[in-house]
């Protein structure tokens, strides 16, 4: 039988190729980072996307519970993540901004968790 008259598929296989469900999702905060809740929400994510997180890196102002605001650098590979201080935040405005690299990453609702990180956004001490 002729070769023009039913369909072998060809070239449908290539338009899985390139997606690959992989994404990046960024944030930017201008109020400093509380600490204790940065490292929580952090340590959640890390836990619960190990899988899916393939890089993560930012620069992040961090709220000590001293109140001093400190610069902090984050980078990380899947549950592997170090978080280094880097010295007293110097430069104002404040300014903290993240990148994640990986699948599935839920960008409105990590949004929202680190939106809670921020000094203010909560009533308890750590936001004095």
């Amino acid at each position: 039988h002729g070769h023009g008259d039913h369909g072998h598929g060809h070239g449908e296989e290539t338009k899985f190729r390139h997606d690959t469900g992989v994404g990046t999702c960024s944030f930017v905060f201008h109020k400093p980072l509380v600490l204790q809740r940065f490292t929580q929400v952090m340590n959640a994510l890390r836990a619960e996307h190990a899988v899916d997180l393939y890089r993560y890196k930012g620069v992040v102002c961090i709220k000590e519970s001293s109140g001093l605001l400190r610069r902090a650098v984050l980078q990380g590979v899947h549950d592997m993540c170090e978080f280094e201080p880097r010295g007293d935040w110097t430069n104002s405005p404040t300014l903290s901004q993240l990148v994640f690299i990986g699948r599935k990453l839920e960008k409105e609702k990590w949004q929202k968790l680190f939106e809670k990180c921020q000094t203010g956004m909560l009533d308890d001490p750590e936001d004095a």
